[in-house]
């Protein structure tokens, strides 16, 4: 998740970088958690031009759609339409995916907007809906056959149970889940780091609501959420003056949780070089 205190440039840079490491994919949240609102169409300014500039990178924008301007996604096809019209070969929307959280009624006024324009239709972009369990639908809700479930940040969260139970509702579907994520070298730093971040107060702490402690520890927790059945983390970190650090300690971690199982010790340390350590014989 790019920080939302980053401006056009910055994001654009830890976009990058995370393209190049390979991660999943870089989102935008609307409206950041922990901050003023940015206006929808400098959030549909910036989705355009990361679309453009990482083609075979996914770009996806969390929206509460309880706070957030469904104008965002009107802006991105007018930036489409004049993309198809010949100034640039890929449009904006053409590897855009949406996470949709918020009340019932407000997700269902997005996917009315979405469903009733092509250019932005559920078969062309990936699409999650936070399941909020609401029994009453409204009318004229649209479809969304194979969409995602996305499991985003919410008061009181028990994080484990609201994966396993969004798992069970997708019935083989994709997860997409919110996580905070401090990695230290130690307990003690990933502690400072994410005690000393505004952001977490807002959507909880690393500890509870996501990924925390030294890189071994994050990896058992990011393999115990894919084994309760999350197939991608979608990751707010502390801001940082060594992002491309952070971003490399994010990249090991999903190396690693590729590999362990819940319960299981992290892989033993290679032996050290021969002779390596240990007192040199007296003469």
């Amino acid at each position: 998740m790019l920080d939302g205190r980053l401006d056009d440039a910055h994001s654009r840079q830890v976009a990058g970088l995370v393209a190049r490491l390979g991660l999943a994919g870089v989102w935008v949240r609307q409206p950041w958690p922990a901050g003023p609102v940015t206006p929808a169409a400098s959030t549909a300014a910036l989705l355009a031009r990361l679309c453009a500039e990482m083609a075979a990178c996914p770009v996806g924008l969390v929206a509460d759609t309880d706070a957030a301007d469904v104008g965002i996604l009107r802006a991105l096809t007018q930036m489409g339409a004049s993309a198809s019209a010949g100034q640039s070969a890929v449009t904006p929307v053409s590897n855009l995916r949406l996470a949709l959280a918020g009340t019932a009624m407000a997700v269902a006024r997005w996917q009315r907007w979405i469903v009733a324009r092509p250019s932005v239709s559920a078969a062309e972009i990936g699409l999650a809906v936070a399941e909020t369990g609401e029994t009453a639908q409204p009318a004229h809700t649209p479809p969304a056959p194979g969409r995602a479930v996305f499991v985003p940040f919410a008061a009181g969260r028990d994080l484990d149970t609201a994966v396993t139970g969004a798992a069970a509702s997708a019935v083989g579907r994709a997860v997409w889940v919110e996580v905070a994520v401090s990695v230290g070298r130690t307990t003690a730093e990933a502690r400072a780091r994410a005690d000393a971040e505004d952001l977490f107060a807002a959507v909880g702490h690393p500890e509870r609501e996501g990924l925390f402690g030294t890189l071994e520890e994050c990896q058992a927790g990011a393999a115990r959420l894919a084994h309760a059945g999350a197939t991608e983390l979608i990751c707010y970190l502390p801001r940082s003056s060594d992002v491309p650090d952070v971003l490399a300690q994010l990249r090991a971690i999903a190396v690693g949780a590729r590999v362990l199982r819940p319960g299981e010790p992290p892989s033993a340390s290679p032996p050290p070089p021969a002779g390596w350590g240990g007192r040199r014989p007296t003469t």
